[in-house]
C-alpha cells in the first residue's frame, strides 16, 4: 500500500545494493511485535483503573515486581525502548522522504498511507509526553504529580492519583502545569486514538508485507479484524481516560 503512495520509495545505491526492503520489513515487524503486542497488553492492564485507585495501584506494583529491577529494566530496554526508537526514527525518515500523491490519485490506499504518516507523528508526540512524564519524571525520578504516601518497601511507583492529576482531575490536581491539566487530557484522547489507528492500520500492511494475507479475501478479513481491534482498543482506552479524568478518587 505504501508503494502506491510514493513515487520512489527505494533507490538502488551506487554499490548496487538496496537495503530499504530489509529496513521496511523490520519497521513493519517492530510495529506489531513487540510494540503492538505491548500496546494491547498495556490497555488490558490499565483496565484495572475502572475498578478504582486501589486496584490500579495494585496492578502497577504487581507488574513492577514480576522480575528483579535490573532484569526488568533490561527487558524494558530490549523489548520496548529500542524497538520504539527504531520504529519512530525510521518512520520519521519514511515520512520525510516519501511523497504521498493523494492529490493526483485519491485511492483509499493513498489516503491510508497519508493518515498513517500523520497519526504516526501525533503518536510520537503523545508517547514523548506519556513516557517522559509518567515513566521518567514520576517513576524513575520520583517527582509525583499528587500527594502519595511514602512506600514502605522503597519501590516508588506511579500511582492512580499521579495519572489522574496528569489528566487534570481536579480531585487530584493541585495546580495545572505543562505536564498536568486539561490540555494533557485532550492530548491523551487524540494521541491514544492516533496510536491505536497507527497500529491497527499498520497491522494490515504487516500481514501483506510478510505474506500472511495473500489474496483479496484474506486481505478483506484482515481489514475487518483490524477495524474490530481498533474499536475494542479505542473503547477500552477512552473508558480508562474518562474514568481517571472525571471519576472520584474514592
Amino acid at each position: 500500500m505504501a508503494d502506491a503512495a510514493t513515487t520512489a520509495d527505494a533507490v538502488r545505491t551506487d554499490a548496487g545494493t538496496d537495503h530499504s526492503f530489509l529496513w521496511r520489513r523490520l519497521h513493519s515487524l517492530s510495529g506489531v511485535l513487540p510494540l503492538g503486542a505491548f500496546l494491547c497488553y498495556h490497555v488490558f492492564e490499565n483496565l484495572s483503573a475502572l475498578r478504582g485507585p486501589a486496584a490500579y495501584d495494585e496492578m502497577v506494583a504487581h507488574v513492577n515486581t514480576l522480575l528483579p529491577r535490573g532484569f526488568f529494566y533490561v527487558l524494558e530496554l530490549v523489548t520496548i525502548v529500542l524497538p520504539l526508537a527504531y520504529h519512530a526514527l525510521y518512520g520519521v525518515w519514511v515520512a520525510v522522504s516519501g511523497r504521498p500523491n493523494v492529490g493526483r490519485y485519491a485511492y483509499a490506499g493513498n489516503w491510508g498511507y497519508l493518515t498513517q504518516r500523520i497519526t504516526g507523528g501525533i503518536a510520537l508526540l503523545f508517547l514523548l509526553v506519556h513516557v517522559g512524564t509518567l515513566r521518567t519524571w514520576v517513576t524513575l525520578l520520583g517527582n509525583h504529580l499528587a500527594p502519595v504516601p511514602v512506600p514502605a518497601d522503597g519501590l516508588d511507583l506511579v500511582t492512580y492519583r499521579d495519572v489522574a492529576a496528569h489528566l487534570g482531575n481536579p480531585a487530584s490536581l493541585g495546580v495545572q502545569s505543562i505536564i498536568a491539566g486539561d490540555h494533557v487530557f485532550a492530548l491523551y484522547v487524540i494521541g491514544t486514538l492516533c496510536t491505536i489507528w497507527h497500529f491497527t492500520y499498520g497491522l494490515k500492511g504487516f500481514c501483506w508485507t510478510w505474506g500472511l494475507a495473500v489474496g483479496r479475501l484474506a486481505q478483506r478479513r484482515v481489514t475487518v479484524v483490524a477495524w474490530l481491534l481498533f474499536a475494542v482498543l479505542s473503547v477500552a482506552t477512552l473508558s480508562i481516560l474518562f474514568q481517571m479524568r472525571f471519576g472520584a478518587l474514592g
